[in-house]
Order: structure tokens, then sequence, then C-alpha cells
């Protein structure tokens, strides 16, 4: 699969606050991106937990190509909180997430933000 299909371009809007770029990449797990995907523009509040910023989706999937640490910028699905999970620094989560993508620009934005802040997930043209 080619960088052009595997990776979708992602912009995470933190109202008030600024942009961060990512990517989603169907490659670390393609069954949770394409769900994910499928659900932008994603429009909620975050729930910082210890470590990590967490953003409840309501799609009820199961691990794939499960992971027990990630590194500042993961983005990753977590089964058990059924949430995305966004960490500004390394971290071992308390279950095992599906790494899905990553924070490309703006990783700072995701420190310190206060529980209830409103953000925003959408798909941007890879041109």
């Amino acid at each position: 699969m080619s960088d052009v299909l595997s990776k979708i371009p992602i912009k995470i809007t933190i109202v008030d606050k600024g942009e961060a770029k990512g990517i989603l990449n169907r490659l670390t797990a393609p069954l949770t991106v394409g769900v994910i995907s499928n659900m932008l523009p994603i429009n909620s509040r975050t729930s910082p937990a210890m470590g990590f910023i967490s953003i409840i989706i309501g799609i009820e999937r199961g691990t794939e190509k499960p992971v027990n640490a990630v590194n500042a910028g993961t983005i990753a699905y977590w089964p058990r909180g059924d949430a995305i999970g966004i960490y500004p620094k390394d971290f071992k989560p308390y279950s095992p997430v599906n790494k899905i993508g990553e924070i490309t620009e703006g990783l700072e934005l995701f420190t310190g933000l206060r529980s209830g802040s409103r953000i925003i997930i959408e798909k941007i043209s890879s041109t």
C-alpha cells in the first residue's frame, strides 16, 4: 500500500487554543483506522487522563496489533476506554492500545489541556 493510500492527513483543532496536524496510518491498525477515518470529522470534548488526552468516540473495537508502550506524539485507540488517546510524552498505557497515527505538528498543544476542551479532528487534503 502506498503512502498516499495508507496515510490520511488530519487536522486537530483545539478550540480557543490552536491547531495541530497529524496522520492516521492504515498500516498500523487497518480496521480501526478505517472505522475512525469514516467517522471524520469528530467533534468532541477532551478528557485529560494521567499522561494522555482521551477522546471518547463510541466505536467499541477490540485490539488490533496492540502495543504496550507509545512514544510522544502517538495517536492510539484505547479499546478499554473506547477512546482515541493522544500522547504528548512517552507513556505506558494501562492496557494495550492500537497505534493509529501520530501528531506531526503542534504536539505542545496537548500539554496541560483541561477536561472538557472542545476538539475537532478532520481530514485534510494531502496537497
